[in-house]
């Protein structure tokens, strides 16, 4: 090996170095593939990617004119990234979002390119990084693996800690009505046996104790002859798709616990919580009051199904009733109960659902159209306010599984129905419409206990299906003077609003819309060209689909469009740093520049009401955008270079996402300190607006050094060889200082290249 006896040996300084650019000349070692891999020390001059071995040896030509060695290697790691992509150590670890394709570790990172190919063509992102606990799991199976080599628990109450990393898949196949989306197979199964010590229930779970998708199964009898008793896949009010399953057991009979996980690669570690006797399941409902009435449909049967049902069946109760009554779901099927009321007047609907398994009640009209409800707690009322008239109130489990019949207590429930007089709701038919005059300004709206009174609309209003303008509200206007007018919910709207003008109670349609263009929250905008001064027209507001809520109504004279926000365009980004950004979509416009083909999820190369935000790096390292859990916006996100300038179609994005956390977007991108970047946010509907937070963070070194940027040693404010000296002095071992640019306890050629990044003015 050939020493060296400086950083640039002998007289060669900086500047001739950075002046030499690239050394292609007749002989050029830069991409001759016989040079070796520019990754390690190869023993040739120059490697073998040209594009990397050229921008090295601009910075060191002893790496082409003699010797590619280790510093060679440690400017390459620096200057070319992770271009080789599994195994090559520039990529990054595979433990962390890393900011390039693919990780350093080879076997880790094909395993799970393999599965997810986004993670070695775009990006190491934070789902390759999950996704490693299983595709790079390198240990030996568990013990349990089999049913013939499960683990005795014994009896009673008990959690016991689990890993069903490494398991293989039984392939037992699950009866019908353990299918889960097509899936009756557990994949990697551990076992284990379990003796019951009364003949009551027993709740077994891993309820918001593990971190991967399970599922769970009983059975009964010797491993070559199972009997199935209860399983499980999605537990009702589960986070994560874990599992609770419930049975019915036989004291002193010994059973087969298997659990594992939906699809590969669903396999971790939890927790399983074994819970036995029926005081495990009670919660607020113990048992029926005398004073109850009772549901006449037992568990299991289905002859008060009514909406659900030919013929509409309901159990007709009273206002003030307590219904007693049973509720399953297993197999994604639940039951559902409707029961009959009748209200003699415009009334606010009380419904208090006490459930041990946790419920939905909601108030329908005769139509079947939802007016109220949603998921109950117990001993809290969901109130539903609704005009006179007959009613049916539908009771139902929370999910589709994991609550089969002979659950217990968890199968039972008591609705109390009680109703408070509203009295008449000022504007709740056209005959009492509400007289504005001649009004220009805004108008509070709420919808919350008016009936729908309003005849269908025509054909041309049709709006996915619907004619109808639910929960209806009507104001008479006049109009002040000669002109277009608008009338207008946009971004101004607690639900799903519509709109309709009409020249008379039960006349002429003048116009209607549903959803308007650039609103948020499917609000409305409604146009009225070429209308009279005086003119009289009836506005009808209410909302689709059974939607009711607050809103203020703009009538103003023009086309109504909103404003788009300051950074609808790249030209106007606002500042961002890290932190969570306060996102609102509402009334901005698409910019159209395309994405390429691996941004175009679906087919989609757009990004939908995006907005634009400038993001000064504030460290050296792997930036992370996400807006996991944190909206329910269907969003997309792209990151560009700002040193190229506002995007245009066919730009390349640094980094893209549609959907990492369900619908919701996440990505990163590496980062160099001072350096800017764009951050489009947006969405992957044309009608989707609304509200979010960004997670901005920044998991490299922070910036240091003089001058408001890294390198600046002596604070001047710009990087030159004068900081190069800095570098020189501290050569060598040098954990902690400034000089120390990569953070790595040592002053080499990696801190040259990251200095060579920031060379210049500070910005």
């Amino acid at each position: 090996m050939l020493s060296r006896t400086s950083l640039l040996r002998g007289s060669l300084t900086l500047a001739a170095t950075l002046l030499a650019g690239g050394i292609a000349t007749a002989g050029d070692p830069c991409g001759d593939p016989d040079s070796g891999l520019c990754n390690e020390a190869n023993g040739t001059p120059g490697c073998s990617d040209a594009a990397c071995c050229t921008s090295v040896c601009a910075v060191d030509g002893f790496c082409c004119d003699v010797e590619w060695d280790s510093t060679c290697v440690d400017l390459a790691l620096t200057l070319c990234g992770g271009s080789a992509g599994c195994g090559d150590p520039a990529s990054g670890d595979c433990s962390v979002p890393n900011g390039t394709p693919g990780c350093s570790d080879a076997e880790c990172c094909s395993n799970v390119c393999a599965e997810d190919p986004y993670c070695c063509d775009v990006a190491w992102d934070s789902i390759c990084v999950s996704e490693t606990t299983v595709l790079c799991f390198d240990g030996e199976p568990p013990e349990n693996n089999t049913c013939d080599t499960a683990t005795d628990l014994g009896s009673g109450d008990q959690v016991v800690a689990f890993s069903s990393l490494g398991a293989s898949t039984s392939g037992i196949e699950l009866p019908a009505e353990c299918e889960s989306f097509g899936e009756t197979v557990i994949r990697g199964d551990i076992w284990y046996t379990w003796t019951a010590s009364t003949s009551e229930i027993v709740l077994m779970s891993t309820c918001n104790d593990a971190d991967f998708d399970t599922r769970l199964a009983l059975w009964e009898g010797p491993c070559d002859g199972l009997t199935l008793v209860a399983c499980n896949d999605d537990g009702l009010g589960c986070a994560g798709f874990t599992s609770e399953m419930v049975a019915q057991v036989v004291a002193g009979t010994t059973y087969y616990i298997q659990l594992g996980g939906f699809n590969p690669p669903a396999q971790g570690t939890g927790n399983l919580t074994i819970c036995e006797g029926d005081a495990c399941l009670a919660g607020c409902v113990a048992a029926c009051e005398k004073s109850d009435v009772v549901e006449l449909e037992t568990c299991g049967q289905d002859t008060n199904g009514g909406c659900n049902s030919a013929g509409n069946p309901t159990q007709p109760i009273n206002i003030g009733d307590t219904v007693c009554g049973t509720m399953w779901a297993a197999g994604g099927t639940r039951d559902t109960d409707f029961y009959s009321i009748t209200l003699t007047e415009p009334s606010t609907v009380l419904m208090t659902l006490d459930s041990n398994a946790g419920g939905v009640v909601l108030l329908v009209t005769e139509d079947c159209t939802v007016a109220g409800g949603g998921e109950a707690t117990c001993g809290e009322p969901i109130e539903a306010c609704a005009p006179a008239g007959n009613y049916t109130i539908f009771v139902g489990a929370a999910g589709f599984d994991g609550l089969p019949c002979g659950s217990g207590p968890l199968n039972l429930y008591r609705l109390t129905v009680e109703a408070e007089s509203t009295g008449a709701i000022p504007g709740d038919t056209c005959d009492d419409a509400i007289d504005l005059g001649a009004f220009e300004g805004d108008v509070a709206v709420d919808t919350n206990c008016t009936g729908t009174d309003g005849a269908d609309l025509p054909a041309i209003c049709d709006s996915v299906g619907s004619v109808t303008i639910d929960n209806d509200l009507f104001y008479r206007w006049t109009v002040p003077t000669d002109g277009d007018w608008s009338i207008s919910t946009c971004n101004q709207a607690s639900f799903d609003t519509r709109l309709a003008a009409f020249d008379s109670c039960g006349g002429t349609l003048i116009a209607c819309n549903d959803d308007g263009d650039n609103c948020a929250g499917f609000s409305s905008l409604m146009s009225l060209p070429g209308l009279t001064a005086g003119e009289e027209i009836i506005i009808q507001i209410g909302g689709w689909g059974g939607a009711s809520g607050t809103a203020t109504m703009s009538i103003v004279e023009g086309d109504g469009q909103p404003e788009p926000p300051s950074n609808d365009e790249c030209e106007g980004a606002l500042p961002v740093v890290d932190g969570l950004l306060a996102f609102n979509n509402g009334g901005s416009t698409s910019s159209g520049q395309a994405l390429p083909t691996e941004c175009a999820d679906f087919g989609n190369d757009q990004i939908n009401n995006d907005l634009w935000y400038l993001y000064e790096a504030e460290c050296n390292g792997t930036v992370t955008l996400s807006f996991c859990g944190s909206t329910s916006l269907d969003t997309k996100i792209a990151v560009y270079d700002a040193a190229e300038g506002c995007p245009v179609s066919g730009s390349v994005p640094l980094a893209c996402n549609d959907d990492s956390c369900g619908l919701q977007s996440e990505t990163n991108f590496l980062a160099i300190c001072g350096e800017s970047y764009y951050f489009r946010l947006g969405t992957y509907s044309t009608a989707a607006f609304g509200t979010g937070t960004l997670d901005v963070s920044c998991g490299g070194n922070p910036c240091e050094g003089g001058g408001g940027c890294e390198g600046d040693f002596n604070d001047d404010g710009v990087v030159n060889g004068a900081d190069y000296g800095f570098i020189l002095s501290a050569w060598g071992a040098c954990g902690g200082c400034p000089e120390d640019l990569d953070g790595d306890g040592q002053v080499g050629g990696s801190d040259v290249g990251a200095l060579l990044a920031v060379w210049g003015d500070c910005p």
